[in-house]
């Protein structure tokens, strides 16, 4: 009798479990962050301003408001990235992975100058671990300045890309 009230008890607590995770409020959206952050149309193509084709980036929507792929192309190395938010601590991570078999894990700041800072770890594909900061910064609606902030940083224009 006993294991039959404990099991009993036991569906019961599961039950309310249930119940109150089925009531717990969503996840923040990226695509509300993105549109807090006055991000939110950066979704699209970026190409180097120069015209050199040396970068290009893709942002598009995988999950509707909850991910975004990057597609990076840069002097011949591809990339593809995921961007998303932190169901328990409302961060924006990302996380991707290159042609030359490197990875990198990072996460999403918005300075007080409006600069959408990617802080990142990775290793490279010959095993070099770092980490390294990239600096987006909006000059116009179709003008980003991405900076590589390396001891000598890395500075690349991009414009949106034509359709």
């Amino acid at each position: 009798m006993r294991r039959i009230q404990m099991t009993v008890l036991g569906s019961i607590v599961t039950t309310l479990c249930l119940l109150a995770a089925s009531h717990a409020p969503a996840a923040e959206k990226l695509s509300d962050v993105l549109r807090e952050s006055k991000w939110d149309d950066i979704v699209g193509t970026w190409v180097d301003a120069d015209g050199k084709g040396d970068y290009k980036v893709t942002y598009a929507w995988k999950l509707p408001d909850r991910v975004i792929e990057t597609r990076t192309n840069y002097r011949g190395v591809q990339s593809v990235g995921l961007m998303g938010v932190n169901a328990k601590n409302g961060d924006v991570f990302h996380m991707g992975a290159d042609s030359t078999g490197g990875s990198s894990l990072g996460r999403w700041e918005i300075a007080d100058n409006g600069d959408a800072v990617l802080s990142i770890v990775f290793t490279d594909g010959d095993g070099q671990e770092g980490v390294l900061n990239i600096r987006h910064h909006r000059e116009d609606k179709d003008t980003v300045l991405v900076t590589l902030e390396l001891p000598q940083p890395v500075k690349i224009k991009l414009v949106r890309a034509k359709k």
